[in-house]
């Protein structure tokens, strides 16, 4: 197994002086279903994060746990529902 680090720089001006009420990270396929998980970003309190889980993609599920757990450390109330609840 390869252990990759990943390191993130500084984002750009307009980033850093964006204000979001609530994120969603979802794969693309989901694009589709765009109101379904809108929704229920919507219903997240301000600065809520909904994370979609992808079981067949153990890497990429294991890098949006490591996500989660960050911005929950930073105070961000988090969901993580599975794909399957998603379509």
């Amino acid at each position: 197994m390869w252990d990759v680090t990943y390191k993130i720089g500084d984002p750009p001006k307009a980033i850093k002086q964006a204000q979001l009420d609530n994120i969603s990270l979802v794969p693309a396929s989901l694009l589709t279903h765009k109101g379904k998980y809108q929704t229920i970003t919507n219903n997240l309190p301000v600065g809520g994060v909904l994370i979609c889980e992808t079981p067949q993609k153990p890497r990429i599920s294991r890098i949006l746990s490591q996500v989660a757990t960050f911005l929950r450390e930073k105070g961000h109330v988090v969901l993580v529902l599975p794909y399957s609840l998603l379509v």
